[in-house]
């Protein structure tokens, strides 16, 4: 390690050293006039003035404040306050010195006197504020040879002075990585001289909570060009805890790039408790509370002060009582608050309860390191509140941790508006999904109703076209009639199944609720679906207590039982079985449809009764409909008062089907004769006037209408109708609604206003496929008195004529 070096390592930086050469007249002072410098100071400069290394001062660009006396023979008597450029052959300084002012890194120069080349270093001094104040200017004799016994015995008497300041010096070869500290530096550390030095090295000897801090200081020394300045602690195998100060000076080639640093590490444990002393006197201990105590009342925050590493002695501010919900003062010591204590409330980070020594301030004071947490209230009623806050360490004079000091916030409106904003994000998911799903299932609808639509057409269209071209016998023409009147009707109960919906849907539907014997109900639903049941040899097997009553309507709960029934004959395979029981569970009358069948998947089974869902929609499908049918059952069911389950064991093993209704009791019951069927209906000496753009539809009525008796007179047209009732008698006119040139409204506004005797108040009926609601509304608004929709009922239509012709009579 050389001297010049050392030199400039212990002279490079102090700040009491700026501030000492920046305050006094040096042209008047020696090392005499020190008495009053701090020992390591004195100590140092004391090499300086009796080196016999040449040493000179430089301050404030290039005036020469002090020099030694190795110095003396190079420079005039009176150099002392003048400028070095100014002195004969030093003119080589000046670009040096200014380069130093200029960046901030040691610069060196040559000069010759007499047959001697003397080789000078300048290195910079930094003042407090981190400026350059000055320059160390030193140098030595290329070829003299005294300067090696004069090198051996500066460097001597620097040993001695690093003793007393107990100070050691290092070195770091940056572009070798090779690290030496001197004898005194080990001692400083307590380290055993076998260990190796390196940077690692050093590194680990730092107390781990300085040592970040330590590691970033380091790197601004070597990338910023300035001197290294850190305070740190080290664990003194004999004194304990040490603070340690590093000073240190990086040099670099001509390139800019650094080479080496070098330093000296300095014990200011001392000082540390000198100042930890000086804060804790009286008087500025007094003046700190009072500060204290206005800074945690006007502070927005609850602020916690730890007066010891168990939190036995606190101190809160009114905030802090605040947020805990805590009478004033009652928050002194940790058992009044940590862990829950007899606070209405339990704390817990992230779903876990938090144990005394994990919260904040005690963590922060087991650990040395600033803790920042958020931490939940959970009350009793599971009403959570969110707090945020930070807790730093406090440390005693000698170094370790004596208490701690917190500091927190709510949050819970913030959590809050997060959690909204999350709920939100949630919905607005859920909300995009299920529009996705739901054109999943349009599209999925529009292409089954489309096959389900087309499918029957195909027959009725086939045979209908072979029965206009081609002859059959009697029993192949009637089994193209029956095809055609079987898929005729499936469109039908297609088209009945959409209008339903559609009711359903805009709140539409209306019920006649009556007294019904649901016996009877059930019976006529078995009846519609003998049939079918029958060609797949399916047994059905009823079990019906027959006093059970409802209050309902008649023909809705026939649907819902004919549904439920075809769709267990429709998923039964042949030869299998099909139960229906009625009975009474808990007041209210039960009706369970069981079948044998191919059963319903546990993933399926929770949208069974959803709008369009069909569990098999591929192509190859085995059974068609359009999905609407245990839709349509579950709104009635509603409407009815009532609930619909499904069970199933799962696929293969069959379903059941239970509907629950609300059961009449026995004094609010009625005849069951009353629900027994009417006597057959007569239309003898009956005119019917049909008004129809179809032929076959007139032929067809006339042909029904016929068999009741009735005398039935038919028109094509609207015009044809009003032509034909000024010169005939009519008891009832029957009219389709949606006919060219006239439709069926305009037909009876013309009717009504003809004279009585030209057939004026002839009681009229409206036959028409239009049979929506309003539908209705408008026929009875136009003037007619009944309202019936296609396909033909024909028992409605024989009942509306008699009954019309009675009111008439």
């Amino acid at each position: 390690m050389s001297l010049q070096g050392t030199t400039q390592a212990v002279f490079a930086g102090p700040a009491p050293l700026a501030a000492l050469l920046r305050s006094r007249d040096w042209s008047q002072t020696s090392l005499g006039d020190a008495a009053t410098w701090p020992s390591a100071l004195k100590t140092t400069l004391g090499i300086v003035l009796s080196a016999e290394t040449p040493m000179a001062c430089i301050w404030g660009c290039d005036r020469i404040l002090l020099h030694n006396s190795a110095c003396a023979p190079l420079l005039p008597a009176d150099a002392q306050g003048q400028s070095l450029t100014a002195i004969d052959g030093w003119g080589a300084a000046g670009s040096a010195i200014e380069q130093v002012f200029a960046n901030g890194r040691s610069q060196s120069f040559d000069f010759m006197q007499g047959a001697t080349l003397h080789h000078w270093a300048c290195s910079p001094i930094w003042d407090e504020a981190g400026q350059i104040g000055g320059v160390f200017v030193t140098g030595q004799p290329t070829h003299c040879p005294s300067t090696e016994g004069a090198l051996r015995k500066s460097e001597e008497q620097l040993r001695l002075a690093q003793q007393g300041a107990e100070a050691g010096l290092w070195d770091w070869d940056m572009v070798n990585n090779h690290v030496t500290w001197s004898e005194e530096y080990y001692h400083l550390y307590g380290l055993d001289l076998t260990v190796k030095p390196s940077y690692d090295n050093w590194l680990a000897s730092i107390s781990p909570l300085d040592r970040p801090h330590v590691e970033i200081k380091v790197r601004e020394a070597i990338e910023r060009g300035k001197n290294l300045k850190v305070s740190f602690r080290i664990g003194h195998p004999e004194d304990g805890r040490r603070w340690i100060m590093v000073r240190g000076q990086t040099f670099y080639d001509t390139a800019g790039n650094p080479i080496r640093m070098t330093g000296i590490a300095i014990n200011v444990t001392e000082q540390k408790r000198f100042e930890q002393a000086l804060i804790g006197s009286e008087a500025i201990a007094r003046t700190q509370a009072e500060e204290l105590a206005a800074l945690m009342e006007a502070t927005p925050a609850a602020i916690w002060i730890a007066h010891d590493v168990d939190c036995s002695q606190m101190t809160a501010n009114r905030m802090a009582h605040q947020l805990m919900q805590a009478e004033p003062g009652s928050l002194s010591t940790a058992n009044s608050w940590v862990g829950g204590g007899s606070l209405p409330f339990k704390q817990y980070k992230q779903g876990q309860e938090l144990l005394p020594q994990d919260l904040p301030m005690q963590k922060a004071i087991r650990t040395g390191q600033e803790v920042t947490d958020e931490i939940e209230f959970v009350y009793p009623d599971g009403t959570v509140r969110y707090i945020y806050g930070k807790a730093v360490p406090l440390y005693a004079p000698s170094g370790e941790v004596r208490g701690a000091i917190a500091g927190f916030i709510e949050i819970t409106a913030l959590k809050q508006s997060e959690h909204e904003r999350e709920q939100l994000l949630q919905r607005e998911r859920i909300a995009r999904e299920e529009a996705e799903q739901a054109n999943r299932l349009k599209d999925q609808f529009l292409a089954v109703l489309s096959h389900e639509l087309r499918s029957p057409l195909n027959p009725i269209l086939g045979w209908a076209r072979l029965l206009q071209t081609r002859s059959f016998d009697a029993a192949k023409t009637a089994q193209a009639l029956a095809t055609i009147e079987r898929n005729a009707l499936l469109q039908t109960q297609l088209v009945d199944d959409l209008l339903d919906l559609a009711k359903i849907l805009r709140g539409k539907l209306h019920l006649n609720p009556v007294p019904v014997y649901l016996a009877g109900i059930v019976e006529a639903a078995v009846e519609t679906v003998k049939t079918s049941a029958a060609t797949k040899t399916i047994a059905l097997k009823l079990d019906l207590e027959p006093t059970i009553q409802v209050a309902g309507d008649t023909a809705r709960l026939q649907q819902v039982v004919s549904n439920l029934l075809s769709n267990a004959i429709k998923f039964t395979p042949s030869d299998g079985q099909v139960t229906v029981t009625l009975k009474s569970v808990d007041n209210q009358a039960e009706i369970s449809v069981s079948d044998t069948g191919i059963g319903i998947s546990p993933e399926f089974l929770p949208h069974l009764f959803e709008s369009f869902r069909q569990e098999d929609i591929s192509i190859t499908r085995r059974h068609g409909g359009l999905g609407l049918g245990l839709a349509i059952v579950r709104q009635l069911v509603d409407v009815h008062g009532g609930t619909i389950t499904a069970r199933s064991p799962g696929e293969g093993q069959g379903a059941t089907f239970s509907v629950r209704l609300p059961q009449l009791s026995v004094e609010t019951s009625t005849d069951p004769a009353a629900a027994l069927p009417k006597p057959a209906l007569d239309l003898s000496g009956i005119r019917v006037f049909s008004v129809d753009d179809s032929a076959d539809t007139r032929e067809f009525l006339t042909v029904l209408l016929e068999q009741y008796g009735a005398n039935v007179i038919t028109a094509g047209s609207a015009s044809e109708a009003l032509a034909a009732l000024r010169t005939m008698h009519a008891d009832v006119l029957i009219s389709d609604i949606g006919m060219p040139e006239m439709d069926g409204y305009k037909l009876i506004r013309r009717v009504r206003a003809l004279p009585p005797d030209q057939g004026g108040n002839i009681p009229a009926i409206a036959l028409t496929a239009y049979a929506r609601d309003e539908d209705q509304r408008q026929s009875l608004a136009s003037g007619y008195q009944r309202h019936l929709s296609k396909p033909l009922d024909l028992e409605k239509l024989v009942q509306a004529v008699v009954e019309l012709t009675q009111a008439r009579s």
